[in-house]
This record gives C-alpha cells, structure tokens and sequence, in this order.
C-alpha cells in the first residue's frame, strides 16, 4: 500500500500547488499551504482587530468591504468568536518584525503578526485572496500561510517639485504602495523647480519658492509653459498625509535637496547662496541652485527648518540629499573658499563633507538619522548613523557598504521608473530601458563583491519616480509607476530563490492587473507581439484573455479601434498599428508589425560566427532599411559585429568592416534603388565572441517610413560640440543638436535641402528625443520652394510643429519669437514624410 498512498500524497500535493498558484499573490509568500475547502464570509462577518490596529480601523474596513462587497462589523480587542476574522499581535512569534501568520479554517480567519505592520502585510494578503480570479466572491480558501521580507526597507520615492502632486493623489500613492507590502514612501518635496513644504519660520519658501512661470522667481520648466505652476503643502496638510500612511503601515521619510538642487531656496531667499562674479550651471543647466558652505548663519537657517520637519515628520530618517552639486560655484565663492583655507581642505569635495557634517548634527541634534545620496560619501568619513541610498549604480552600493554604511539599493538602471519602458515609449533613457522584467530580475545584495557582514548592510531596495516629464499624458505618473512597482515589491519581499519571472508574471497577468484596475490605477499594460509574414499579420496577444485593438491606417488605436481576432491578410503590413486595453484607462504602448529576424544567434563559446542569410522577403520595394541587432538583456550583450554587408542578385551593395560591440545596439544604413520581386537579396555578417559569455541577439531589417534628403543646417545659436549641428543632417534619431545658450526672440535653425523634396507631411521637432526639454515654446515654422522666400507656418506645440508642402520644398527654418526660459535648445532631425 505505500506505493498508491504516496502517489496519492503527491498528486494531493499538486493540487495544493496548482491552487496555491491560483491565488497569484504578489509579493510571494514565505511558505503557503492550501486545501480544497473555502470559508464563506458572513453577511455580519466580525473583524475582531488587535488594539493595536485601532488607528487603521477605518482603513480596514473600507478595504475590506471594497474587496468582498460585504460591509464588516469591526471590534477592538473584542473576544474571539467563530466565523469571526481576527488580527492578534504576538511579539513572542518567531518571526522577523513585519512577519505574520495567516490561517483559514471553518471556524474562521486568524492573522497572527509580529507587529501591527505584521497584521497590515497578512490583511493585504487576505485581501489579494479575497480578489484573485479564481476565487468565488465571498469566500475564503482554507489556506495557512507564514511569511515575512526578505528586507527591512521596502520604498519608493515620488518626485513632487518638478510636477506638483495634490494631497489626494499623494495619499492614492500611498494606498497602492501599502498594498504591495512596501513600507517606506520616500518625498521628494524641495528641487530645483519648487519648494513643496509648508516652513513657517521662512514663510518665502512657499510664497515664492513653490510658484515658477513669468513674473517669478523660478522660470517655467518641463512643460509648464508661460502660465503660473505650481503649489505646496501646508503643515496640516503633511500632518493628514503622515497619519494616513502609518493607519496602512507606511513610514513617510521627507527629502530635503541640499546644498545642491536649491534654485527655489536661493529665489526665494538669495543671501543663503554664494557672491561669484560668474554663473556656473548645475549638470542639468541650473544657475543659482547651491547653497553657500562659507556663511555661517545658513547653519542657523538650516537648524530652523530641520526642526520643523522632525516636528512633522515621525520617522527615524530625514533625507537630506547631497546629489549633482555644483561646486563650481563653492571654487568662485570667498567665503567658501576661506573655510576651505581655514580647514587646510585641498578640494571642494571635502568642503562638501565639512558640510554635511554639520548637517548631521543637526539632524541627530533633533533625535533623526540623516539620509543621503550616494555622492556624500565622497571627501571623508560621515556619521555612523548615516544610511547611503545608491542611485548612481550598483558599485555605489558596494562601496558604501564596504565603507560601513547602512546602505539602500537605488540604482538608476533598474529602479529609476522615470526611465522610458521601451524605446518607442515617453521617458528618459540615461540609464536603461527598464520593462517591468528587468526591474523584476533585480538583485540588490552583490554576494561576489561583499563579505557577509558587508551583505547585511544593504539594508534594503527603493524605486523613485522623478518627475521632470510626467507633465502628460493625464496619469502617466501611474503608468510609469505600475507594474513596475508591482515586479519591486517581490525583489524587496520574497525568497531570492523563489523568484521566477514566468510565475510572477502569470500571477500579475491572471489577477494582479485587474487588482491594480480595481484600485484606480491607469496601469501600463504589456504589449501584443505582431508578425507579418506571408501576407499574414498573425498578433500574438501579451497573455491569454488579452483584448488587442488595431488601426489600418497608421493612427493610434484606441477602444473603438477593431478587435483583433484572426489573422489579416495584407500586403500594406507597414500602415498597421496594434495596442492592448485593459480598460479605458490602462494600455499598452502602441506596436507596428514587424517581419520576422532576418537572422539571430546564441553562443557561449570562444568562436567566430558567420552568418550569411537569403533575405529576399524582407525587401519589397526601393527606399532605406536600417539593419538592428536585438540582445535579450545586458547578460548575453557579448561579442563584436564585424562584416556586415548586402548583396543583390550576388552583386555588393554596402558594405560595413569596422567593429562594433553587440552591447552598442549595432545599426547599419542600406540603400535599395533598383527593386525588384525578380532580384534576391543576401546578407553576410560576422560575430566573434572573444569569451564564454552568453551571446545572442536577433538581427532585424525594417524600412524607413520616412525620406532622408541630403541636408544643410546652420543656426545663429552657438552649438555644444558634443551636440553639433550636423547631428541635424544625419537623420538619426539617437543624436541631435544641444546650442550653447539659451534662445531669444529672432534666434533660427535653417534646414536647406541639396533638391527640393517632395512630401505629404514635414514634421519639425524640438526638445531632446523623447523628452520634454529644451524645445521651442514661443516660435514658429517657416517654409520656401525656392530657397529665398519664406512662407510662415504652424506655431510650435509643446516642441513639435508641421508643414504640409503644396510643391517640393526647398528649405524650412525654425524661427523664434521668445525665450523657452531652459539654459539651451535641442533639435531633432526632420521627419519627412513620402
């Protein structure tokens, strides 16, 4: 008999798996176990709450009721009864300090919890239970579950100062953060771009310093345009938001930026900078923006609004920043000077420590721990008490902890959710492409590169969310936020070895998008894959009961788009745009069809690749095709291409010999001027992988929609030699031109073709690629057919203005009629439509 009863056992166990998956809770638990019988949740259901809890009462019976549709009877420390759901604090538990038990039985719920925050994780996860896809509404699956973080600090960072957040969606922000299990809202409130706090000893910094547009002490910026921007906080403001994240077991660690980032202090109170005779820019183009080390009383002024904070703020830490300082200006400075003279310093970076030293004190003079970026580490030792947020990558974080300093894992390239999410999506890019998979692939401990006490240092992970471009669209704060957030809330909570990206993704997929939906949240959602190959477009939607909606004209989908249920058959592939809905708030970034690689490799080896592929069905007509080279992740980014070149019916077309390294996103230029379906096409490329490191990419060939002309550009504006102007003449997206200056009324960028050229649509663009920044706000284009008289065209819309030619044309200039108030001006290459 033991062989049957120990296959029953297993096939048991399976079940127990199989229904365990179906819960699709996100962050994983520790350990779970499932059995087939289901709690049915009364109509009166008591929820007995732990008297510790009682300041979260509200909360929870809101949460609850919005999740099951049954309205809770709630007690406080009351008796437990049967068919009742009680939360109980038990200290003596063996389990870290935010762990929690949970068990389902016929006799009811029981959460047991280290701590009150332990009793909110295990009442988020009953509430995840409650709203997976496969349970019946009402009803509870007997289950036991134990489970705790794998970190203490579990946070994420939201920028107010660039784009100014009401209270409301503030404490939105903090609802979906506590329903992930994270624990730390990090606030960013003072930047460059506005002063978000209520001080009521220096009552300016809101009265000018939280206001940038004409007439104020800060000029308009990243999108705000020629109109009054901004608002802030008051105290009694800061006070609700702070009791409303403790009630959902979130601690709220203000930031204030300093010495650098400070242009709104400095506007609103300019004695507290430094006296230079000439202006010197902060990396981002910023005058104006450091405080003065030098004068003395700045302490003073410092001690003042530090005491407010921790008047308002609870939490042990208080982040005072230290990134990106100007200390140009410190070097031009007399009185920073004398102190370096007076301190025997040799360089301006220990001027920078002698700074935040006195900071420190401050802060633990007010019984808080200071915070900082990783760059304060630089110039000499800090306060033990000191915790280091590494944001400028990975080694940072390694060289705080080896250095002794409660670290938190920041990296711009995989939590910066700022980042664009894929390269035809709005955002920034300085540091990757960050998709929800690689924020989930994500591992904050370097166990190569760190002893195990220096391991034990980090003390935990963080995403931040700057906001310099989520002026639009509506909610594209949400969109960049989640799933993102989602995928850093396992990397911060589960076992390291029960990662898995096929399980997470399955269990955000199946319930978790529609818990995100459930809460209000204009989540992005993953996009559809679309191969055309022939005749056919067959879409591959992003996970089974996706909804894709198409267009067949080149425009946008949207919800009253087509759906897309079978095959197109189509020999116009290139005029299809393809998107998935969730809803009407939340899709995914738009995709064309593509054809499918031309040619694709994976190695491990020490070898030389030669690849020679017929490529005849991927050409179909004259004009540009650019040649791409596809790597999965940094991981099998290894290898050089080398010898890239076309032939047609045998014969040379192009040529590329020299080098590049697979890691740079190879991309050649090949020219089609004697198409025919007669013709055959081939392409032969070498790849050498010079270690055993993973290896592979996918070559793709896609045509050009757009003309390329041979072009002139001049301007009367200064360039930045590492931005020319002749980054306008070779129409390539991935460079552009940066001036000198700023712009001013009568200021131009002329384009004049070799021969006119004929197009239905030109589109001039401004402003860095993707971004909102130094483009044109005040301007317009002009247009001529001959070269010599100019007609006047659009104005310039947010950066972006079109001509529609009624002959071929000869030149187009950008003409200028006022100060896009930034430090410079970006173009872009033309985009000339057929």
């Amino acid at each position: 008999m033991r062989k049957p009863l120990l296959l029953i056992a297993i096939f048991l166990g399976s079940i127990n798996v199989f229904q365990a998956q179906k819960l699709d809770i996100i962050p994983k638990p520790v350990q779970i176990e499932q059995q087939g019988e289901v709690f049915r949740i009364p109509a009166s259901v008591r929820l007995i709450l732990d008297k510790k809890l009682q300041h979260s009462a509200d909360y929870i019976r809101g949460e609850f009721l919005k999740s099951t549709g049954i309205t809770p009877n709630v007690f406080i420390g009351a008796s437990q009864e049967k068919k009742s759901i009680v939360f109980l604090v038990d200290d003596t538990m063996e389990l870290p300090e935010e762990g929690y038990r949970l068990s389902v039985k016929k006799e009811g719920v029981l959460v047991k919890g280290k701590s009150a925050n332990g009793l909110l994780n295990g009442f988020q996860t009953l509430l995840q239970i409650c709203s997976a896809k496969a349970i019946e509404k009402g009803t509870i699956p007997f289950v036991t579950i134990e489970d705790y973080p794998r970190f203490e600090w579990r946070g994420m960072m939201l920028d107010v100062s660039r784009q100014f957040f009401d209270k409301e969606t503030v404490k939105n922000y903090i609802d979906w953060l506590s329903a992930h299990k994270m624990n730390v809202f990090h606030w960013h409130l003072t930047d460059d771009n506005g002063w978000r706090i209520e001080i009521k000893s220096m009552p300016d910094l809101t009265l000018k310093g939280a206001w940038r547009g004409p007439g104020e002490v800060i000029p308009p910026a990243y999108g705000s345009g020629n109109q009054r921007y901004g608002g802030f906080y008051t105290q009694e403001d800061i006070k609700e938001v702070v009791a409303h994240a403790l009630a959902r077991g979130i601690s709220i660690m203000p930031e204030i930026e300093i010495p650098g980032h400070s242009r709104a202090v400095i506007g609103a109170y300019p004695e507290l900078g430094c006296v230079i005779t000439h202006q010197t820019k902060s990396v981002q183009g910023e005058v104006d923006n450091v405080w003065c080390v030098g004068r003395e009383e700045n302490y003073q002024v410092l001690d003042g609004i530090i005491k407010e904070f921790t008047e308002l703020f609870p939490f042990e830490y208080i982040h005072v920043a230290g990134d990106e300082v100007n200390r140009a200006t410190w070097e031009q400075c007399p009185e920073c000077q004398a102190v370096m003279q007076d301190e025997g310093f040799t360089d301006t970076f220990q001027l920078q420590n002698y700074f935040f030293r006195r900071v420190e004190k401050i802060v633990e003079k007010y019984n808080r721990k200071a915070a900082g970026w990783n760059e304060i580490i630089k110039g000499g030792q800090l306060s033990p008490k000191t915790q280091i947020f590494a944001w400028q990558g990975v080694d940072y974080g390694i060289e705080s902890a080896k250095k002794g300093y409660s670290t938190i894992m920041i990296p711009g390239q995989y939590t910066y959710f700022d980042m664009a999410q894929s390269a035809s999506e709005r955002g920034h890019r300085w540091a990757a492409i960050i998709d929800t998979e690689r924020v989930y692939g994500f591992e904050p401990i370097p166990e190569n590169d760190l002893s195990l006490d220096e391991q034990k240092l980090i003390k935990g992970v963080q995403g931040a969310l700057w906001s310099e471009y989520l002026d639009r669209p509506e909610r594209f704060m949400e969109y960049q936020s989640y799933p993102r957030i989602s995928a850093l809330s396992e990397v911060a909570w589960s076992k390291k070895e029960d990662k898995d990206w096929d399980d997470f993704y399955s269990r955000l997929t199946n319930s978790h998008l529609q818990r995100l939906s459930d809460m209000g949240i204009a989540f992005r959602d993953f996009p559809p894959t679309a191969i055309y190959k022939n005749g056919n477009i067959t879409v591959i939607p992003p996970y089974e009961g996706a909804t894709v909606h198409y267009d067949a004209e080149g425009k946008e989908p949207t919800l009253e788009s087509l759906v897309y249920t079978i095959p197109i058959e189509t020999t116009d592939f290139e005029n299809y745009r393809f998107r998935t809905f969730f809803n009407a708030f939340s899709s995914s970034p738009m995709v064309k069809a593509e054809k499918p690689p031309v040619a694709q490799w994976n190695t491990s080896k020490v070898e030389i690749l030669k690849l020679s592929e017929n490529i005849s069905e991927h050409i179909d007509k004259n004009g540009i095709y650019y040649l791409s080279f596809h790597q999965k992740d940094e991981q099998t980014a290894h290898g050089v291409v080398r010898e890239i070149s076309l032939f047609e019916n045998d014969n040379l077309i192009t040529t590329y010999s020299e080098e590049q390294l697979l890691k740079s996103k190879p991309q050649r230029r090949f020219l089609i001027e004697k198409y025919s379906d007669k013709n055959t096409y081939r392409l032969d490329f070498a790849v050498e992988n010079m270690t055993e490191k993973a290896s592979s990419a996918e070559v793709k060939l896609h045509y050009s929609p757009y003309l390329e002309p041979e072009v002139k550009v001049t301007s009367s504006m200064s360039e930045n030699p590492r931005f020319p102007i002749s980054n306008l003449e070779d129409y390539n997206p991935d460079t552009y031109l940066r001036t000198d200056v700023p712009c001013e009324n009568g200021d131009w960028i002329l384009y004049t073709f070799t021969s006119p050229v004929s197009s239905s649509k030109i589109e001039v663009l401004t402003g860095i690629p993707n971004h909102p920044r130094f483009f044109v706000n005040d301007g317009h284009v002009e247009y001529s057919y001959n070269g010599v008289d100019f007609e006047k065209g659009e104005a310039f819309d947010y950066g972006i203005a079109y001509i529609y030619p009624k002959q071929p044309i000869k030149a187009i200039k950008i003409m200028i009629t006022g100060t896009n108030h930034e430090p410079i001006v970006a173009g872009q290459d033309l985009r000339i439509n057929p």
